[in-house]
């Protein structure tokens, strides 16, 4: 945690760190000279990083989520979004109230104006029921507006939701929706931030937690938005870390429209009327075709890599430490493939990171 709150160092340049010297705590013991010739850090960040300046800060932290129970998760850790560790900025560390699993098979970003009319919200109460066959976990800001709707209408749907918000876990902010964020985590949703208790609320944080939003997500839904606000810096967000974005259209002319339309008009967004444009447009429904039609067609279609995995799973489950040093790929390589195998219904997660073949045997 003490990395993270030194002056000047960033996530990028904390993961270059964490890189060079092979762990976070190996930072502080290496020496100055070497960790001014690491790119990025300099004499300023090496002088930086030698008085430890965020070590009172963290310790201090560390009370706090001792105290209120809240889990910390580095990205180092393989608890950590899979889905947003393959982005350059992602934060070097989450904090999560709440024990929702944060690699589920599908996730989706529903966002959108914070003054939405009635018709936004009906429609958001559809796109969301609607996901609930595929599975999918619903992941938004708990802003007023479309972001609330959302997380509500998962509540009562029993579907995990994920609140990222642009301050620390010791408030929730707006207070009004408090009750609606413990029903999320009551109910197998959680609350995440990259930020220590105690950060006092900033306009500009809110763009930084829009990255999150995007970064954790398979694919983001605008609901209702103006040219300019935040549901749009997501959008744009995700558009450039090529994830899919949909867009509710809406009339002409009409200015809560004027942002779904633009993405869609410029490309940047797939029209989406309900669910099912959703999960056509992500390849969510393919599970109903027959599995002997599934297993053909992936026999063909099948990478490299994708083909080295599912021979070493032949026979029995496996841990992913065997597959670790079976196929010999990257970890970070390894997680992200089998996530992706598992979303194609290919192989399935056992309890104490176990996998095994379920396509063909």
């Amino acid at each position: 945690m003490s990395l993270s709150q030194i002056p000047g160092i960033g996530p990028i340049s904390g993961k270059t760190l964490i890189s060079h010297c092979g762990s976070a705590e190996a930072v502080f013991k290496e020496k100055k000279r070497v960790l001014e010739k690491i790119p990025g850090i300099g004499s300023m960040g090496a002088a930086a990083i030698r008085q430890e300046q965020g070590a009172y800060i963290a310790e201090k932290e560390l009370s706090f989520i001792e105290k209120e129970g809240v889990r910390v998760l580095p990205y180092t850790s393989p608890e950590y979004p899979i889905r947003l560790k393959q982005i350059l900025d992602s934060p070097l560390l989450l904090f999560v109230r709440g024990n929702t699993e944060l690699n589920p098979m599908r996730t989706c970003a529903i966002v959108g104006t914070r003054k939405n009319t009635p018709e936004g919200a009906l429609t958001t109460r559809s796109i969301v029921s609607g996901l609930k066959q595929h599975n999918c976990h619903i992941i938004s800001g708990l802003a007023f507006g479309i972001d609330i709707v959302a997380h509500k209408t998962a509540v009562d749907e029993q579907i995990p939701t994920v609140a990222v918000v642009a301050h620390g876990l010791d408030m929730v902010y707006p207070l009004r929706h408090k009750a609606v964020a413990d029903k999320m985590m009551a109910s197998g949703g959680a609350i995440v931030s990259e930020l220590f208790s105690g950060t006092p609320l900033h306009p500009d944080l809110f763009p930084r937690r829009n990255r999150i939003v995007a970064g954790m997500s398979d694919a983001v839904v605008v609901i209702e938005s103006m040219i300019r606000g935040g549901s749009m810096i997501t959008a744009q967000i995700a558009h450039s870390y090529d994830r899919d974005v949909f867009a509710v259209p809406g009339k002409p002319g009409d200015k809560m429209s004027e942002g779904c339309n633009y993405l869609i008009k410029n490309l940047k967004a797939g029209l989406c009327e309900n669910a099912g444009d959703v999960a056509r447009g992500m390849n969510w429904d393919i599970g109903c075709v027959k599995k002997t039609n599934v297993q053909t067609s992936m026999l063909f279609d099948l990478s490299p890599e994708e083909k080295l995995i599912m021979d070493c799973l032949k026979g029995k489950a496996k841990h992913a430490d065997e597959l670790l040093l079976s196929t010999g790929l990257p970890m970070s390589r390894l997680t992200l493939l089998l996530l992706e195998m598992e979303m194609k219904q290919m192989v399935s997660s056992l309890p104490g990171k176990m996998y095994r073949n379920i396509a063909f045997g």
